[in-house]
């Protein structure tokens, strides 16, 4: 897998594919196939719900997918094809409607590891301040402690380290599985989320290795060969593998002319390119 050797530090990481070039499919899913993600700039404004469609037709994604979070009568609000992702005092949702960071997570609390493979945020309108997509390329991290601790590796791998339940109101909700896996494709798949909706089960796997692994985890979020902060402009796309990078949000400040408005759209597809 080219990710595992990916370094996010390299300036060519965060360059835009622009979409209206012939080639842009297959420059996206080289760049994903490489680091696990491609900022796209997409050619003219207009109905998100059409750009994330034209982008999604390119790279073969298939139909939006919708977490099984979102197919509670509790939640069916939250359960459209295409997410706004915009602060709204009337919204309950702990993470679209609010201004507020976001710690690391993969798309998908209660779906299987590696099931949404694909994760695509269109930009209406960037924050007046902050507001920054944030991803860890969890694989890579993980790799290195397999090399280094594997007896921490294997804690991640424990069918019951992590718990995640659902933080949305009225809705009691959990699952629990592995950290890191290997899907049937024999490629390595990640859920690692560290945030308010997980529990660890520390006693999973061999003495003490989850901790270790958690440790390492948390300051190889802040290792710049792997974590990344990316602004997106208007009409911009950003285009990332949920199964292989965990991402965030920098808290951000609404300016007078709107507000950060974000779309997005989930698919269980890996891009790929036209043949």
């Amino acid at each position: 897998m080219q990710q595992l050797q990916a370094d996010f530090r390299d300036p060519r990481c965060a360059r835009p594919v622009d979409f209206a070039e012939p080639d842009a499919p297959y420059r996206v899913v080289g760049s994903l196939d490489e680091r696990g993600f491609a900022v796209v700039a997409m050619a003219e404004p207009g109905p998100p719900e059409a750009k994330l469609a034209a982008l999604s037709a390119a790279l073969r994604l298939g139909s939006p997918y919708v977490p099984a979070l979102y197919r509670f009568a509790e939640t069916k609000e939250h359960s459209a094809s295409y997410s706004d992702i915009r602060s709204d005092p009337k919204d309950r949702h702990p993470a679209f409607s609010t201004t507020a960071g976001q710690s690391w997570h993969v798309d998908g609390l209660l779906d299987a590891i590696g099931h949404i493979r694909t994760t695509i945020l269109y930009c209406v309108r960037p924050a007046h301040r902050g507001g920054d997509t944030l991803l860890f390329n969890a694989v890579a991290a993980f790799a290195e402690l397999r090399d280094k601790d594997p007896a921490a590796a294997d804690a991640l791998c424990s069918p019951d380290a992590l718990s995640r339940r659902s933080t949305i109101p009225a809705i009691d909700v959990s699952t629990t599985g592995p950290v890191f896996s290997v899907d049937g494709r024999g490629d390595l798949v990640t859920r690692y989320t560290d945030n308010e909706t997980c529990t660890w089960n520390f006693s999973a796997g061999p003495p003490g290795g989850l901790r270790r692994a958690l440790a390492f985890l948390r300051a190889a979020t802040d290792d710049p060969r792997y974590r990344l902060a990316l602004r997106l402009a208007a009409g911009q796309a950003l285009v990332f593998r949920n199964d292989r990078l965990s991402h965030g949000r920098q808290s951000y400040e609404d300016g007078p002319n709107g507000r950060r408005h974000l779309v997005r759209a989930l698919y269980t597809e890996g891009p790929t390119a036209p043949t």
